[in-house]
């Protein structure tokens, strides 16, 4: 279960460098050249509103809050990133419970989150 928390651990961070790419490089990166009012968070941020608007409300219920996810690309990737880090935490705490083997756990999980963000993140902005 270690392995396979460790390998989430690296989605995640691949999912926080598409949110950061998403947000900071967008015209660089691969994604400019795909549907831009769902990647491009200058323009996609108004999916969630009717006619683009929050003055008019929601799109559809959900959309501003339990759904948001399915709206653009940067919250969906936003939702990708916890659901690894948060599912690979628990295949790892539930099993052991044992304190020190999460924290070792946690140290790791951290290096290869920043390794595997900064590896797509560069890749991404050139």
């Amino acid at each position: 279960m270690v392995i396979i928390g460790l390998i989430l651990t690296i989605f995640a961070g691949f999912s926080e460098a598409v949110m950061d790419t998403l947000q900071f490089h967008f015209y660089k990166s691969p994604f400019a050249k795909y549907n831009n009012q769902f990647w491009n968070p200058q323009l996609s941020w108004k999916n969630k509103y009717k006619l683009g608007n929050p003055f008019f409300g929601a799109k559809f219920p959900g959309s501003t809050t339990i759904f948001v996810s399915f709206t653009d690309g940067w919250h969906l990737f936003k939702l990708l990133r916890n659901l690894f880090l948060f599912v690979g935490l628990c295949l790892v705490a539930i099993p052991c419970l044992n304190i020190n083997y999460i924290i070792i756990y946690f140290i790791i999980a951290r290096i290869l989150f920043g390794v595997s963000f900064q590896f797509l993140f560069k890749l991404f902005g050139k």
